[in-house]
């Protein structure tokens, strides 16, 4: 008679995601300036784009722990409105007078002003969608894949004044379905997880002290996930954050105002700044999650995308462990913000970058063993 063998147990690991963008090579952002003034044939942007995606999937693999990657964004000329024909844009002076888009002053440093849309480009529609290279990252792994996509209400701002018959309402009627497009055709593609980029939501605060824009902003993102079915919101993460450009933030909004609203949204899962907002508020920021959770799952970021130095796994980990305790449950672990979510951002490397995410990996690693699990 045999002797039936026990039961192995189940181990678990703490789930982690990447926020998205990485920099983009110093070749890659030669080439993006050189397209946006008409001196570089799209084919032989694409060569390079193709070349990126190779570089960035090759480094994901090396990294042990590792549970999901991207694209880095390489083939975006930014994340908020690589939905254009031509969505680049340029570095401006801060605080400068007569401006004709909507602006985000990065705290007195520099701004990014973006396009207005105009009569000719209605009734609007996306010119490019979170997918499009989704196929050049699988051609070179088979690991599970995070797609990026922009919110609503980020999208909301271009249309800045009436367009002769094309209202406001018509136009974020035609937003909110490009938006769902824009996920549905990620979720379609393979994407294990959508990540959807609102870093506007903590510069409404700014804008609006009141709330009132936030609150818009929100129901924008409701009125995508109307349109989604229960399975794919459970595939789509909303990430703010305080923005990352240059090494400089848009602000630093109080995330009492921001993290509440967002958490009342339909969105089932959040990834939220954490380590960027100080060691001295981190148990203020773990309450104001908590009170406001309604069983909705967050990913934080426990890397800090500000800090120049990379951070020791055992000091990731002693912030995993903390906010368990505080929270009852162990979130996702993550970085803040992305690393360079414009194309023409010189200030960081792409092997930074990796060796911050590989120390995230270690760090989650190194908390599940203190955890027990």
């Amino acid at each position: 008679m045999f002797n039936t063998p026990p039961k192995k147990e189940k181990t678990m690991t703490i789930k982690q995601t990447p926020v998205g963008s990485l920099p983009r090579s110093p070749e890659l952002q030669s080439a993006y300036a050189a397209f946006d003034e008409g001196n570089l044939k799209k084919a032989e942007l694409d060569k390079i784009i193709d070349s990126e995606i190779k570089d960035v999937v090759t480094n994901y693999e090396k990294i042990d722990g590792n549970p999901i990657i991207t694209t880095g964004e390489v083939e975006k000329p930014n994340f908020l409105t690589y939905f254009l024909e031509k969505g680049f844009i340029k570095l401006g002076k801060p605080n400068q007078e007569g401006r004709k888009g909507f602006t985000i002053e990065f705290e007195g440093h520099h701004a990014r002003e973006m396009a207005v849309l105009q009569k000719e480009q209605t009734p609007f529609k996306f010119a490019h969608y979170g997918d499009e290279w989704i196929s050049t990252l699988k051609k070179y792994s088979n690991k599970p894949f995070k797609a990026t996509v922009i919110a609503p209400s980020a999208v909301s701002l271009i249309y800045k004044d009436e367009i002769d018959g094309y209202s406001k309402e018509q136009f974020v009627n035609d937003l909110v379905n490009e938006c769902v497009t824009d996920v549905k055709k990620c979720i379609a593609s393979g994407a294990a997880e959508v990540g959807m980029d609102m870093t506007e939501a903590t510069y409404a605060i700014k804008v609006d002290p009141t709330g009132g824009v936030l609150k818009s902003m929100v129901g924008l993102i409701d009125a995508v996930c109307e349109k989604l079915s229960p399975e794919e919101i459970n595939k789509v993460t909303l990430h703010t954050c305080f923005g990352a450009d240059n090494f400089t933030n848009h602000n630093y909004s109080n995330f009492q105002d921001v993290y509440p609203a967002l958490l009342k949204s339909k969105i089932k899962n959040f990834h939220l700044p954490f380590a960027s907002l100080g060691e001295g508020k981190f148990e203020e920021v773990l309450k104001c999650i908590k009170d406001n959770l309604n069983g909705k799952f967050v990913y934080l970021g426990f890397v800090s995308h500000l800090a120049k130095d990379v951070e020791t796994p055992k000091r990731i980990a002693e912030r995993i462990v903390l906010a368990k305790e505080h929270l009852g449950f162990i979130p996702g672990v993550s970085e803040c913000c992305g690393y360079s979510p414009f194309c023409n951002d010189l200030t960081t490397t792409r092997e930074w970058a990796f060796e911050k995410i590989k120390t995230r990996t270690e760090g989650a690693k190194l908390a599940a063993q203190q955890l027990g699990l």
